[in-house]
C-alpha cells in the first residue's frame, strides 16, 4: 500500500525541485512503509531534496503499462501511478 496519491506526492516532492542526477536502477527489493516488499527498477531522475521519480514499462498479460513511482530519500516508494498504454 502506498502512502499518498501520486499527484499529491508529485506536488510536494518533485514539482519545482532541481534535478541533481539521473540513471538506471537495477532491480532490487524494497520494504514499503507498511512492511510489504516491492521489486523496483528502471530509469530514474533524482532531485535536490533526495526524492526520485522512477519510470518503467511492463506487460500485464497482453496489456502494456507504464508505471511511475516516487521514492523517498531512503529508496522507499511513497506514491505510484500506472497507466494502460493501449
Amino acid at each position: 500500500m502506498i502512502e499518498i496519491c501520486f499527484e499529491k506526492a508529485f506536488e510536494l516532492y518533485i514539482q519545482n525541485q532541481k534535478v541533481t542526477g539521473w540513471g538506471f536502477l537495477k532491480l532490487y527489493s524494497a520494504v514499503q512503509r507498511n512492511g510489504y516488499r516491492r521489486d523496483l527498477g528502471g530509469y530514474y531522475t533524482e532531485y535536490e531534496n533526495g526524492y526520485r521519480l522512477i519510470c518503467n514499462g511492463e506487460n500485464l498479460g497482453q496489456t502494456p503499462v507504464q508505471e511511475a513511482l516516487i521514492l523517498d530519500p531512503k529508496g522507499i516508494p511513497i506514491a505510484r501511478d500506472v497507466e494502460d498504454l493501449t
